[in-house]
C-alpha cells in the first residue's frame, strides 16, 4: 500500500447550524488528488486526547483525518453539555468534512468511549455523506451508563470521569481570574490525590471537588433528571438503532465498562443485515495488552496492539470507502478466556448456546468463602434453609476488579477475589471441581429469589472463576435495584430478583471450580443503597437491610449459564 507524506492544518474552523464554530486539525496527504475522509471527534483535546489510533498514521494511509474538539470544549466554542449537541453538531460536522479540499465526499468516523458514541449520534442523525463508523468500547445512551445500571448510579465511573477528564478544562474556560483558577486547580490537584475518601462523601449532589468549583453545574443538574427527561432520549441510540444504517466494526472487552453496549450497537446493525462486525477481547476500558488486572492472557489477546489497531482499522475503512475486499472473517469475533484463543461466531448468543440453571445450595450458612455455600445443576427438591446477611451501607463490599471506570481504587479487569469473600456479608456459592472442560460463552444472568426488611435495598453477583490453588478471579457482575423490579412493595415480600451480569466468554478448565458471590453492594462501581427508599444522591441517612436468600424448591435461586455444547 503507497503511503503518503502528510500536512497537517490546525484549529481549522467548523460553522454548526446555530452559528457556533468547532475547531479541528486536519491531516492530508501532502498531494494532489482526492481522498475519503476519516473524522473524530472527542471532548479530550484534539492535541493530547487520542488514546489508540494515530492521525498520522491514518493520514499516511491515504486519508484526510479531521480531529475535532466537541462543542464546549478546549479550542471549539459554546457550552459543553455531556452528548446533548453531538447528534446535530455530528451531522453538520461530516457534510463539512465532506466538502473540505481533495475530499471526495465520503466519510467515516473512529473513536472510543466518548467520541465512540459520537459516531453512533452521528450516524443517528442520518448524514448522507457518513459511509462506515468504528465505536469502539462505546456507549448507547446516558441513563444506563450513568444514572440507572438497573437502578443503581455508576458513581466512581460518573465522578472520575467528571473530575479528572472534564473538569480541568471547564476551570479554565469559566474561571477567568488568574489568581483564582490557579487556587482552584491546585486544589483539583489535591482532591485527585484523595479521591478514594471523596467517593464516600454524602450527598452526592452536593460532591465538594466539583461543586465547589463551580465551573460544571451540568454535574448535580444531570443526576436529578427522571430517567423520563428529554434530555435522556435526545442522547439515547438505544431507542433509535433503525436510524442507524452506517456499518459498524464495534470493539468492546469482557471487562469494559461499556461492553453490553457495545454488544447491543453490534446487533442493532446486525439485525438489520448492515453487515456489521464484533470483536471483544479480554479486555478492560481502553487497554488492549495481554496483561490484564492479575492475569496474562498471552500474545493472542495483545494481537490488538497499536500496529495491528491502525491495521484492522484501515482494512474496515479501506472496504467501505475505498472498495477493497475484506478479509473473510466471521462477524463475530471473540476471544475465550481460560484457554486464550480467539473464536469466530456468525451470531450472538452462540447458535449451539445451552442456556443452563446451576443450584444454590447451602445448610444456612454460606457466609463466607469458607462457608457451607456449594452449586450443581440439580435442582433443589425440599426445603433448604435460607442465607441470611446484614447488609451496612457505611460499610458497603468494595469494588475490586470487574468493568470499572473510576480512579483512585483502579483495580479493573480479573482480580483475585479470596480476601474479599472473608467478608459476612458475600455468600459464595461453588461448584466441587470440574472433571472436564465447561465453555461459557454469551449473556450471564442470577435469578435470586430473596427478602429484605428495608424499603427498598440492592443484591449484587458475580461469576468467579475458581483456579485448584483457591485463587477466585471475577469473570463478570452485575447489580439489581430492587424497587427496579417491584416498585414499592419490596419490605418484607420474598420476590424474584434478576441480575444482569452481562456477558463473558470463558472456559472452566479440569480442576477448576464455578463460583458465585451474592451480596448488596458494589462500591464506588455503583452507590450504596441506604435502604431507605431514598438514595445517597441527595441524602445522608442510611440503615442496616437484613437480607434472606432463599434456594429450595419453590425458590431456586441459580446462575443462568450460556453452556457452549
Amino acid at each position: 500500500m503507497k503511503h503518503y507524506k502528510i500536512k497537517i492544518e490546525k484549529d481549522v474552523p467548523a460553522k454548526m447550524r446555530d452559528g457556533i464554530t468547532l475547531y479541528a486539525d486536519v491531516y492530508r496527504p501532502d498531494t494532489d488528488g482526492e481522498f475519503p475522509v476519516l473524522l473524530t471527534r472527542l471532548p479530550y483535546s484534539k492535541i493530547f486526547g487520542l488514546h489508540f489510533l494515530r492521525p498520522d498514521v491514518l493520514a499516511e494511509n491515504g486519508y484526510i483525518v479531521v480531529v475535532q474538539d466537541v462543542r464546549g470544549r478546549y479550542t471549539s466554542e459554546g457550552e459543553f453539555v455531556p452528548y446533548i449537541n453531538e447528534a446535530k453538531d455530528g451531522y453538520d460536522t461530516v457534510e463539512w468534512a465532506a466538502r473540505l479540499p481533495q475530499a471526495n465526499g465520503k466519510v467515516g468516523m473512529f473513536g472510543l468511549s466518548y467520541y465512540g458514541y459520537t459516531q453512533l449520534l452521528a450516524a443517528m442523525a442520518e448524514p448522507p455523506s457518513l459511509k462506515v463508523i468504528v465505536p469502539t468500547m462505546s456507549q448507547n445512551n446516558m441513563t444506563d451508563v450513568f444514572n440507572d445500571h438497573d437502578g443503581a448510579l455508576e458513581l466512581g465511573a460518573w465522578s472520575s470521569w467528571s473530575i479528572e477528564s472534564i473538569l480541568p478544562d471547564m476551570i479554565t474556560r469559566h474561571i477567568t481570574d488568574t489568581e483564582e483558577r490557579e487556587a482552584v486547580m491546585k486544589q483539583l490537584e489535591k482532591d485527585l490525590d484523595n479521591l478514594e475518601e471523596w467517593y464516600k462523601f454524602k450527598p452526592i449532589n452536593a460532591w465538594p471537588p466539583i461543586k465547589n468549583t463551580g465551573a460544571m453545574p451540568y454535574f448535580t443538574e444531570i443526576l436529578d433528571y427522571p430517567l423520563d427527561h428529554p434530555h435522556w432520549q435526545d442522547t439515547s441510540v438505544k431507542d433509535n438503532y433503525d436510524k442507524v444504517k452506517t456499518p459498524g466494526l464495534h470493539i468492546g472487552g469482557w471487562y469494559d465498562c461499556f461492553l453490553d453496549k457495545t454488544i447491543a450497537n453490534f446487533l442493532g446493525g446486525h439485525r438489520q443485515g448492515l453487515g456489521d462486525k464484533l470483536v471483544i477481547g479480554p479486555w478492560t476500558h481502553g487497554n488492549f495488552v495481554s496483561m490484564i488486572g492479575d492475569r496474562d492472557f498471552g500474545v493472542a489477546a495483545g494481537s490488538w496492539g497499536e500496529a495491528s489497531m491502525h491495521a484492522r482499522h484501515l482494512e474496515w475503512f479501506n472496504h467501505w470507502l475505498k472498495g477493497e475486499l475484506l478479509p473473510h472473517t466471521a462477524p463475530i469475533q471473540i476471544f475465550t478466556m481460560g484457554i486464550n484463543k480467539w473464536q469466530g461466531a456468525k451470531n450472538w448468543p452462540l447458535e449451539d448456546t445451552n442456556f443452563t440453571p446451576l443450584y444454590f445450595h447451602s445448610d444456612g450458612k454460606a457466609n463466607t468463602r469458607n462457608g457451607d455455600g456449594f452449586a450443581d445443576f440439580k435442582r433443589p427438591k425440599m426445603a433448604e434453609p435460607s442465607d441470611v446477611f446484614a447488609y451496612d451501607p457505611e460499610n458497603p463490599v468494595v469494588s475490586h476488579g470487574g468493568g470499572t471506570l473510576h480512579k483512585a481504587i483502579q483495580a479493573d479487569g480479573p482480580r483475585d477475589q479470596r480476601d474479599l469473600e472473608l467478608r459476612e456479608d458475600i455468600l459464595c456459592y461453588t461448584t466441587a471441581p470440574l472433571t472436564e472442560e465447561l465453555e461459557v460463552t454469551g449473556p450471564v444472568e442470577v435469578v435470586l429469589w430473596a427478602k429484605t426488611d428495608a424499603v427498598n435495598t440492592d443484591f449484587t453477583a458475580k461469576l468467579i472463576d475458581v483456579l485448584p490453588d483457591g485463587t477466585a478471579y471475577n469473570l463478570t457482575e452485575g447489580i439489581i435495584r430492587a424497587s427496579k423490579q417491584h416498585g414499592a412493595k419490596v419490605q418484607n415480600g420474598l420476590h424474584k430478583y434478576t441480575i444482569n451480569l452481562w456477558s463473558t466468554s470463558n472456559v472452566f478448565l479440569k480442576g477448576h471450580a464455578i463460583r458465585v458471590e451474592i451480596s448488596s453492594s458494589n462500591f464506588p462501581r455503583f452507590d450504596a443503597n441506604p435502604n431507605t427508599g431514598a438514595s445517597f444522591i441527595d441524602t445522608t441517612e442510611s440503615v442496616i437491610a437484613n437480607q434472606m436468600i432463599f434456594h429450595d424448591a419453590e425458590h431456586p435461586s441459580h446462575i443462568l449459564l450460556p453452556i457452549i455444547k
